[in-house]
């Protein structure tokens, strides 16, 4: 059930509303600027004493709030937006790129605005500030480059890139090492334009004759090898004419399990990488640093030393070359239909799988659940001192305390408003005070018999084996949205 709390009203009303925001919102039109000058002045009325504090630490806590306010806004798109502007405005002032680049994007997902331009004016402005703050705009106006690759945008990531060039230009310390990876960039660029535009033919015999295998093979070549789009690209490299692509690309949408086959799945993508081109080279580089990283922590004796060796030199080779692909690699801490193995040594199959939460990542900042029949997943932020707790966050829970009562485990996420407890449904967490909450995972079958139960999406499913993974890096997009967050 939502819960409203009315925030701002002198003039306009900002009403933080509890639900959800959905990737299919539609984005909403940038408003008159009358409007957002009306709201801005709301703004610094509401936070009066935070603006007149001179401080960076102050000012940049203060657009931090801002930013905040600006997710939590989901009823008044003028506030949202002009929240969202003057977080923008505070932290570029105060020279810090990364806050500043995310109420960025943060208006990129809720309002129609030109991302390359939006991104461009934030990096410029953060370029005046005292700090001048040089190097995290070279690495910022990168990764935004990259970002406008995936989706077509070359004109877009080519300007951004001259940004970057003229910020590395400015850079005292390493200027030649940045000044190298912005050319190496716009190589990229280039390359994936070009790549792009000759694959136009092979997109329109797609749409008409899905299975030829040249088209396969060239569009599945361009999306895997200059996109880094995998999922998109592997299926049509498995169709495709070449015989070398085809098998590695089989043994990747396998998606095995086995250490060795990951093993396995690395090293058809290290072999081929020799023979591509720069950035082709450098993506399957980095599809097999995914396998072997992933195959790393469940490998002993020479096979791990020979993968480790594999790791320091791909980790040495891609360094700098593609800088969103995702390097972050989900480790994979449990998968069963049994929930007491949670947190101890078990290796009997692929579906009786769990690790002592020791051998877990110290920094992790994710944990994914997965539905393995249907591979419908949630994600929810995590810290490792967390997984063995019962902890709430952001709307949502976490019970990795593996409570066992009414002869049922009780683990899993859940969703802090879902505590009706009608029967039938199964209850992933319980408190003190016999509040029974709904969710993702473990339970018991409410009013229907004591007994082991499962449940997604607060509802009732058959057994079935859950997987649990964390990640120590950035969710891709994908990923992001997928990520439970009451606003």
């Amino acid at each position: 059930m939502n819960r409203i709390r009315s925030a701002l009203a002198l003039g306009i009303c900002l009403v933080f509303v509890v639900s959800t925001t959905r990737a299919t919102d539609p984005l909403a039109p940038i408003p008159a600027a009358p409007a957002v000058t009306a709201a801005q002045k709301t703004i610094r009325d509401i936070y009066k004493t935070d603006f007149t504090k001179t401080k960076t630490a102050d000012q940049l806590e203060l657009a931090r709030k801002l930013l905040k306010a600006g997710e939590e806004t989901t009823n008044d798109s003028v506030g949202r937006y002009a929240l969202y502007q003057e977080a923008q405005t505070i932290a570029a002032k105060a020279g810090d790129v990364a806050l500043a680049v995310s109420a960025a994007e943060a208006t990129c997902k809720a309002f129609e605005v030109n991302r390359p331009d939006l991104i461009i004016a934030t990096l410029e402005a953060a370029g005046k500030s005292i700090t001048h703050p040089n190097k995290a705009i070279v690495e910022a106006a990168l990764d935004a480059a990259e970002d406008q690759i995936q989706v077509d945008d070359y004109p877009g990531a080519s300007r951004l890139l001259k940004v970057a060039a003229s910020a590395a230009s400015r850079v005292n310390v390493n200027q030649t090492a940045l000044t190298a990876t912005v050319t190496a960039m716009t190589q990229d660029v280039e390359t994936a334009r070009k790549a792009y535009e000759a694959t136009v033919g092979e997109r329109k015999i797609l749409t008409k004759t899905p299975d030829d295998p040249i088209a396969n093979l060239r569009v599945g070549r361009f999306l895997c090898l200059i996109k880094g789009d995998w999922k998109a690209g592997l299926p049509l490299l498995a169709k495709g004419e070449d015989e070398k692509l085809k098998a590695a690309a089989l043994k990747d949408l396998a998606k095995p399990r086995d250490p060795m086959a990951k093993v396995e799945a690395g090293d058809g993508w290290s072999d081929l990488g020799d023979g591509f081109d720069i950035r082709e080279r450098t993506q399957a580089r980095m599809r097999s640093l995914m396998w072997y990283q992933q195959a790393a922590p469940w490998l002993s004796g020479l096979p791990k030393a020979r993968v480790e060796k594999k790791i320091d030199e791909l980790t040495k080779l891609t360094a700098g070359r593609v800088r969103r692909a995702d390097l972050g690699v989900w480790v994979l801490l449990f998968r069963s239909d049994d929930p007491s193995i949670w947190n101890t040594d078990t290796k009997r199959g692929g579906d009786q799988f769990a690790l002592p939460l020791t051998r877990a990542p110290n920094n992790l900042h994710y944990l994914k659940l997965t539905e393995t029949k249907t591979g419908e997943f949630v994600i929810i932020e995590m810290t490792r001192a967390r997984l063995t707790e019962r902890t709430e966050h952001d709307g949502y829970g976490w019970n990795g305390a593996k409570t066992n009562m009414w002869n049922s485990f009780h683990f899993g996420i859940y969703d802090v408003a879902w505590t009706d407890n009608q029967p039938g449904f199964i209850f992933v967490a319980f408190t003190e005070d016999s509040t029974f909450y709904r969710g993702w995972g473990f339970g018991h079958r409410s009013q229907i018999g004591d007994q082991q139960g499962y449940a997604w999406n607060g509802r009732p499913i058959d057994k079935t084996v859950f997987e649990i993974a964390v990640k120590t890096t950035a969710l891709t997009p994908e990923e992001a949205r997928r990520l439970l967050k009451k606003k």
